[in-house]
């Protein structure tokens, strides 16, 4: 079992897919990686950004790449005691290139268009950190996944399946990560049997990780659970008496 912070470790006056929020998660005990989901800005930067702050900008008529890197820099993501920028790709992986033994598991957007301009920018940008950092790449986009697959292999390559996209199971690739309300829905065991990783997404309570704990004890060294409430999961029994 590895547990995957996503977003980093937030708190009241820490926001997640912050700098802060990273800092805080690489202090924290039992995190053997983090999530971050990517964005494409109008200026072709690349960007991380919680659902909240995306909902903010976008308020179902605009897009992420509406807006250039300056414009998000001016606005404070975090709250009125602690005010945070947002974070950009480039600033991750020179965090992380110094802590070779965490996981970073990067999910492109859909940035339609855009995407095989977006999915070339990461991969160049991450193949400088191939050496020191444990990287994952996923979508839920089968054309990002695929274009992935079929351009680099020197990374794992996963698909992301949510109730929009129960399709994205049948998908070959290395990895899936999978929302916790899709569990009944499939059989994870033969997944893990074929040599793939199954990564548990929005494993938010401690009641909802006991229950995949219960059902999945036999192959839960197999499984990632990615969690957007660390601070709930870490002081779980199960967690804290890992080998």
């Amino acid at each position: 079992m590895k547990i995957i912070a996503n977003g980093g470790a937030s708190t009241k006056n820490v926001a997640s897919n912050t700098m802060d929020a990273i800092t805080l998660g690489l202090k924290a005990p039992y995190i053997d990686g983090f999530k971050f989901k990517l964005y494409l800005t109008k200026d072709n930067r690349i960007i991380t950004l919680s659902d909240d702050i995306v909902n903010f900008f976008t308020k179902g008529i605009n897009k992420i790449n509406d807006f250039t890197l300056k414009e998000f820099l001016y606005f404070n993501v975090g709250s009125r005691v602690q005010k945070q920028q947002i974070v950009t790709l480039k600033q991750i992986l020179d965090i992380f290139s110094k802590y070779n033994d965490k996981y970073l598991i990067l999910e492109l957007t859909n940035e339609n268009e855009k995407n095989g301009i977006f999915t070339d920018l990461v991969l160049n940008m991450v193949r400088n950190y191939s050496n020191t950092i444990n990287i994952y790449l996923e979508s839920e986009n089968k054309e990002i996944v695929s274009y992935l697959k079929s351009t680099d292999n020197s990374y794992p390559i996963g698909i992301r399946v949510t109730e929009n996209s129960k399709d994205n199971w049948y998908v070959d690739v290395d990895f899936y990560d999978i929302n916790t309300t899709l569990l009944d829905d499939f059989n994870i065991r033969e997944k893990i049997i074929n040599n793939k990783l199954i990564m548990i997404d929005e494993v938010n309570r401690m009641e909802v990780f006991d229950l995949i704990y219960a059902e999945y004890q036999d192959i839960f060294n197999y499984i990632y659970i990615i969690t957007s409430q660390i601070a709930n999961i870490n002081s779980n029994e199960q967690v804290q008496n890992r080998s």
